[in-house]
Formats: C-alpha cells, sequence, structure tokens
C-alpha cells in the first residue's frame, strides 16, 4: 500500500509599476510544497530535481524488496526590483529544504497479475542518493548509498541564498557608488545505518575548479552506522564609489579619480582635461579662397 500528498503553491506578482515618472517595481514570488510518504513492497523508482535561484537539490532512490519513505520538500525564490531616478535595487531570495525518513530491506520481487501474464523477478539492489548545490557560495554536499541489502536513514537539509545589489547617484556632478551583499547558508545533517555501499562528499570552490577550498571524499562498504552534521556559512559585502562618464564641466578636472586622471592625462586641450569648451575668435584653419 502506498499512498502520497502533494501540496503545491505557486504565487507570482509581476509588473509592479510605480506611479511616479521613471519608478518601476517589479516582483515575482514562487512557493514549491510537497509533503509524502510511501510504503510498501515491490519495485521502486523515485527522482526529484529542484531549482531556486542559485540553489538545487537532486534527489534519486531506486530499489526491490520493503520500502518506506518520508519526506517533506519546500522550496521558494523570491526577485525585486526597483528602480528610481537616484537608486537601483536588485533583490534576490532563495531557499531550499528536504527532510526525508527511509526505512528500506532488499529482496527479489516477481509479480502475478492473473491469467498468462506474470513479470520475472526485479532482482535490484536498493540505492538512495541526495545532492545539494548552493551555487552562489560555490559548496555542493552530497550522500549516496547504493549496492543496499538494508538501509535506516534519516536526512535534514536546507539551503539559502541572499543577493541584494544596490546603485545609488550621490549628487548632479555624476558620482555614483554601488554595493553587493551576498549571504549563504548551507545546512545537511545526516543519521545513517546500512549494510552495502556509502559515499559522502563536499566540495567547496574558491571561485573556479581549479581553486579548491574544500574536499571531503568518503567511502564506506560493508555494514555501517554513520552520524554526519555539516553547516557552511558565507558572506562577502562589495561597495564601489566613483564617477560616471565624463564628469567634465560639472565638478572639474581636480574632482575626477586619480585612475580616470592618468588614463586622460595626454588628452587633446579641451577635450578629456576638464578646460570646458570656449569658442575660438577667429577659425583654427581658416578657410582660403582662390
Amino acid at each position: 500500500m502506498s499512498f502520497g500528498k502533494l501540496f503545491v503553491v505557486i504565487l507570482i506578482f509581476a509588473a509592479i509599476i510605480g506611479t511616479a515618472a521613471g519608478d518601476t517595481s517589479t516582483e515575482a514570488y514562487y512557493v514549491y510544497k510537497m509533503e509524502q510518504k510511501v510504503d510498501g513492497n515491490g519495485f521502486f523508482s523515485a527522482y526529484k530535481n529542484v531549482t531556486a535561484g542559485s540553489l538545487n537539490l537532486g534527489n534519486l532512490a531506486h530499489g526491490s524488496g520493503s520500502y518506506s519513505d518520508e519526506s517533506l520538500l519546500e522550496s521558494r525564490n523570491l526577485a525585486i526590483n526597483d528602480s528610481r531616478y537616484t537608486e537601483a535595487v536588485l533583490t534576490s531570495d532563495s531557499e531550499i529544504t528536504y527532510n526525508e525518513s527511509v526505512d528500506y530491506a532488499y529482496s527479489p520481487r516477481s509479480f502475478y497479475f492473473g491469467k498468462s501474464f506474470r513479470s520475472d523477478a526485479f532482482d535490484s539492489k536498493g540505492m538512495e542518493m541526495v545532492c545539494l548545490k548552493n551555487y552562489g557560495s560555490n559548496i555542493s554536499i552530497n550522500s549516496r548509498f547504493d549496492s543496499l541489502e538494508t538501509l535506516s536513514k534519516d536526512i535534514t537539509s536546507s539551503l539559502y541564498w541572499k543577493s541584494v545589489t544596490s546603485d545609488d547617484i550621490i549628487n548632479p556632478f555624476g558620482e555614483f557608488s554601488r554595493s553587493r551583499e551576498m549571504i549563504g547558508k548551507s545546512r545537511f545533517s545526516l543519521d545513517a545505518a546500512f549494510t552495502g555501499r556509502g559515499h559522502l562528499g563536499v566540495l567547496e570552490l574558491n571561485g573556479s575548479l581549479h581553486d579548491v577550498k574544500t574536499f571531503i571524499d568518503e567511502d564506506y562498504l560493508g555494514t555501517y552506522s554513520i552520524s554526519k552534521r555539516i553547516t557552511h556559512d558565507f558572506y562577502y559585502l562589495d561597495k564601489f564609489q566613483g564617477d560616471s562618464w565624463l564628469p567634465c564641466c560639472f565638478g572639474g578636472w581636480n574632482d575626477m579619480m586619480y585612475f580616470d586622471q592618468k588614463g586622460f592625462g595626454k588628452s587633446a586641450s579641451g577635450v578629456f582635461d576638464c578646460t570646458c569648451y570656449k569658442a575660438p575668435t577667429t577659425a583654427q584653419f581658416p578657410r582660403v579662397y582662390i
């Protein structure tokens, strides 16, 4: 006997436009939730893949025998874009949580549906896999159990990512500031007892595949009991202030940043040195009449 519950809520608020001239505001909100309970004997195969912003969760399971599974999956993604004459703010906020409890015992199973229809025995040892990826924090965590004769496991996991980018015009002379704040959290808790093969892995990158900060690769073959707790927190704040293109005749040459001045140091008179254009009294190249 098996039964499942599925709840899906999708809320989207889009194109909410401000009334002031030049001001726009757009908001999009997405929520997904699934509760599931399965209990039975036979052959099973299940696959889940969920993406929310910079987050991804993958879950795969199959086998033959006695199988009991109870899980809760929730994901949400929020995106807000506010743009005004003096500032623009882009916010992305996403989260995935996945909790699962599994009990499995392997045995070959054949099926007889009456009359002449009879199946060969399904002879598949069990496999269970969960993979978490937080692309914002450049970290992935995964557990995999295969060639299973027995498995009892409880998993609690969550991914979170938030990014806020803000652009502000400081004054009418062209100066502006930009800031970007990013927050990431990854959580993984595992308690498992099994007979078969188990694998646990963690990979954290520092920007590229060639710059690895954390690498964990564990494999177990036999009968084991494993308890694992993994937490990862990420925070990044970047601020920048500069002149927009070109601040000449407003702030003047002396108000430009040094690196801007250096780049234009050999410019033609009145072009990039901010002396400001003045109409000549006589033509530089007078016309010659023949």
